[in-house]
């Protein structure tokens, strides 16, 4: 009974693993490269450590994938609105990753780095 147990312990743990190194993996490539060039300016003005990087880029590519989504499924003012929140949300995780003072300066200066699209008047 033990033996079934830790067999099953360990496919699950397998299964969530896998699942895990697989989503890393589906990021498109200029989704990689959009993350890491917006990280390279954050770390130059927030002085980011090593650790807080890698966190940091990851976090960017997430929110650059909604980001796309977002542009993709809405227009006007549903689409700024939905970037708006996504922006807030994205804020909200990278205070988790910054000191308390890296997140200030980083709230004054995303916008001129990452600003929301604009919606074309007709």
């Amino acid at each position: 009974m033990k033996k079934l147990i830790l067999l099953l312990t360990f496919a699950v743990l397998g299964l969530t693993a896998q699942a895990q190194i697989q989503y890393i993996e589906e990021k498109p490539q200029y989704i990689e490269k959009q993350a890491d060039s917006l990280t390279k300016i954050y770390t130059k003005k927030l002085g980011l450590t090593p650790k807080q990087d890698l966190l940091f880029k990851s976090n960017v590519a997430d929110y650059l994938i909604k980001r796309e989504e977002i542009k993709k499924n809405y227009k006007g003012k549903k689409m700024l609105d939905r970037l708006y929140i996504v922006s807030k949300e994205e804020s909200g995780s990278m205070s988790e990753v910054l000191t308390e003072y890296q997140f200030e300066l980083y709230e004054k200066i995303k916008p001129s780095i990452q600003p929301l699209a604009k919606v074309d008047q007709d």
